[in-house]
């Protein structure tokens, strides 16, 4: 078997790679006992909420590293190559090792009817056995209650903040989305952002039933931002007992110090030093969440924003990174997201927006998108493919930054484009790393 037919073998599973998950934890059950629960060979940390889940898995990866650990990493979905998904102290997963976890998989996932999410969870989890990590951070797909990921006993679970998102599946409010969320609270210690009050009480509620300490942002963790540009941020952190001032991180869209205080909080949990919090956080890189790359005429930036609050989080990131600035938007969104409540929040800021569909077969058609884009935005456009809309996006003196945005899908297809290849994004900065690619 070859890795292009073991990937094909994976992402041709029920579920396939974009069209959905299937709840339930008796298919993932059944393959770890099949392969001997790899998860007990190491310790666990499992992230959910909505939007910045990846974010706080990769910094805290980072620390991990940092502090001498041989640290598993997985996340969904992948930009640019499958390999993405699981690392191994940054390091993406050899082609031979998919190959070689998938036949390990064999006829397990016909007979447990697995989906491709299940069986990819699945070989991640034996991959980091077969490699001895000693801890695997494990990025909630969809959900958490009946998450694949929601295996074994987590140390610490962390809880990003929770908005509106897949209600289809999850349900059709915040309380209801935070119950499906919270369930990941289930033992050690538990991390959360800051949350809307009907979140905050469900996740609360979860800890107090379940017996878990909580450390809540704005009431236990707290985070400040002391300087902020295109190459990151600084920031003040505090917890229970403990403080840090002067902390450098390289991803400077604002909705990162949130996602760094959780990741910050969770280590200190696990019981890393201050150096190698400060270390890996500095070091630590998440492709494609306010990616900047600088331009010969200005910036091109990259936000993979998929829902309203995404999308305001990026408009929010946009005004404080580079002012009052008019911006061009590529613009691509996939048919079962909010693509008006997207649009609303970033056409404040637009001075144009190119519309594309990516490569996703959920990518909505551009046509689709041009009836939500209101009045004010005066030029809209209709490109045929990424590249075009990346061609026709030039920065101008009026309009010196383009923000692709929209849906991963698109980020990848733009990561791809311009990288060259389907080599796997790096999650660690160079010495000069705004706009590195690959």
């Amino acid at each position: 078997m070859t890795y292009a037919e073991a990937v094909g073998r994976l992402l041709g599973l029920r579920g396939g790679e974009h069209a959905g998950m299937r709840p339930g934890l008796e298919r993932i059950e059944g393959l770890l006992d099949a392969l001997g629960r790899p998860e007990q060979r190491y310790r666990l940390v499992q992230v959910g909420g909505t939007n910045g889940k990846g974010s706080v898995a990769a910094m805290l990866a980072a620390i991990l590293k940092s502090d001498g650990h041989h640290v598993g990493l997985y996340t969904s979905p992948h930009l640019v190559s499958f390999r993405e998904r699981i690392r191994v102290d940054g390091q993406p997963i050899p082609e031979d090792s998919v190959v070689d976890g998938v036949e390990a998989l064999g006829t397990l996932v016909a007979r447990f009817d697995a989906t491709m999410f299940e069986a990819t969870t699945a070989l991640a989890l034996d991959h980091f056995a077969r490699e001895a990590v000693d801890v695997a951070v494990l990025e909630v797909g969809l959900g958490g209650r009946l998450d694949a990921t929601t295996v074994g006993m987590p140390e610490v679970a962390v809880i990003t903040r929770i908005d509106l998102d897949h209600q289809a599946v999850l349900g059709a409010t915040l309380a209801e989305i935070a119950a499906e969320k919270a369930a990941i609270i289930r033992g050690g210690v538990a991390v959360s952002a800051a949350q809307a009050p009907e979140a905050e009480r469900v996740i609360a509620a979860r800890a107090t039933a379940v017996g878990v300490p909580l450390l809540l942002e704005g009431r236990d963790l707290s985070v400040a931002v002391e300087r902020r540009g295109p190459d990151g941020q600084r920031l003040a952190c505090a917890g229970p007992g403990w403080s840090l001032t002067g902390v450098e991180l390289g991803m400077p869209a604002s909705y990162q110090p949130s996602n760094a205080i959780l990741a910050v909080a969770a280590a200190r949990e696990l019981g890393v030093r201050e150096a190698a919090i400060r270390d890996g956080l500095a070091r630590a890189w998440w492709p494609g969440r306010f990616q900047i790359v600088r331009r010969a005429r200005g910036f091109l930036v990259l936000d993979g924003a998929h829902n309203p609050a995404g999308a305001g989080a990026l408009a929010a990131s946009l005004r404080d990174v580079f002012g009052e600035v008019r911006i061009t938007f590529v613009l691509g969104i996939l048919t079962d997201k909010d693509a008006a409540g997207i649009v609303a929040a970033l056409a404040p800021l637009a001075e144009r927006f190119v519309l594309v569909a990516s490569s996703n077969p959920r990518a909505a058609a551009p046509d689709a998108l041009r009836a939500v884009v209101p009045a004010s935005v005066r030029h809209v456009e209709v490109a045929a493919s990424p590249v075009e809309a990346l061609a026709m996006a030039t920065p101008s003196a009026g309009t010196p930054i383009t923000c692709v945005a929209g849906s991963l899908s698109l980020i990848g297809d733009m990561l791809r484009h311009l990288g060259g290849s389907d080599k796997p994004c790096p999650l660690e900065m160079g010495a000069d790393s705004m706009g590195r690619l690959f």
